[in-house]
């Protein structure tokens, strides 16, 4: 008697068990095609990056390193995407690796989000409209961003020579076995960052004052660049009472657009790599969603 009361439960336990799996087998699996569904477009042949821990794996990663011209930027949201600032690029060239068009557009993490919030990268570089860039562009597939790290220089005419700027203001003064390296004091305010002082852009035949201010939420407010006029020669370099003038002894160092992709050329070739191939000009490894956190208990 006994006996047949515990096969009973038994069975029983049993029976609880296969229905939680099978009802926890078909959760999963319309969970997967929820999430498949929201990706844009063909997943099929995703190419993962690598982990870019020196300048080798920046360089066996490299599609292309492309000079153009920031002409307009712009925001978008899409749920899957998330927020993306939209780099509108003319006048784009390749100068080492794949060729890209005259016109591109670029989709990088960051911008307005529902109710009204921003989000970004941290680590993402910022964009000016009407900057010159030089970019370098991932041959693999990637989430936040098409350029590869912090690798997009503003290209600017300091002391009456070519100097690239990292995004944090510095200009580029050669490579390592570990990165690009910038060892210059700060020759400009980092890009996107409030304007303390005004803000000069040097044309020809003259100099416009470009004022900035700041909105009473805190955040920057600064008048954008005709997108219908010639590139500016100088930009946003003699921004802020804070930061001197840069001189001739600051930028004696530093290396000019040609010289930086020859450097990055020869350290391609004595690694047996050819910069090119693939290139993903939307993100297609995992979705951004917002999902908020539940308020801390008092």
């Amino acid at each position: 008697m006994q006996r047949s009361v515990l096969v009973r439960r038994l069975r029983d336990v049993i029976h609880a068990l296969c229905i939680s799996s099978c009802i926890g087998a078909l959760a999963c699996k319309e969970r997967s095609r929820g999430d498949e569904a929201r990706f844009p477009g063909d997943t099929t042949g995703i190419v993962r990056p690598a982990a870019l821990s020196d300048l080798a794996s920046h360089v066996r990663q490299l599609n292309a390193i492309v000079l153009a011209d920031v002409r307009d930027i712009s925001a978008n949201y899409d749920r899957c995407e998330g927020p993306r600032t939209i780099l509108h690029l003319r006048n784009a060239r390749s100068l080492l690796g794949s060729p890209h068009t005259d016109s591109m557009t670029l989709r990088v993490f960051g911008g307005p989000v529902p109710g009204g919030r921003y989000a970004h990268a941290s680590e993402s570089p910022r964009y000016v409209a009407g900057g010159r860039y030089l970019l370098f562009l991932f041959n693999t597939d990637w989430r936040f961003s098409p350029v590869m790290g912090s690798l997009a220089f503003r290209v600017e005419s300091i002391a009456g020579r070519e100097v690239l700027l990292s995004p944090d203001g510095q200009g580029v003064t050669g490579v390592s076995t570990l990165a690009v390296e910038t060892q210059t004091p700060m020759l400009a305010l980092p890009a996107g960052l409030p304007g303390l002082g005004t803000v000069v852009v040097s044309r020809t035949p003259a100099a416009q004052f470009v004022p900035c201010s700041v909105n009473a939420n805190g955040t920057p407010r600064c008048p954008r660049l005709p997108v219908d006029s010639l590139p500016p020669r100088e930009t946003f370099t003699a921004a802020d009472p804070w930061i001197p003038r840069p001189t001739a002894e600051d930028v004696a160092r530093t290396i000019t657009v040609k010289e930086l992709v020859f450097k990055i050329d020869s350290v391609a070739k004595g690694l047996g790599a050819k910069p090119g191939g693939y290139f993903a000009r939307k993100p297609r490894l995992e979705c951004w969603d917002a999902i908020p956190t539940r308020k801390p208990r008092q």
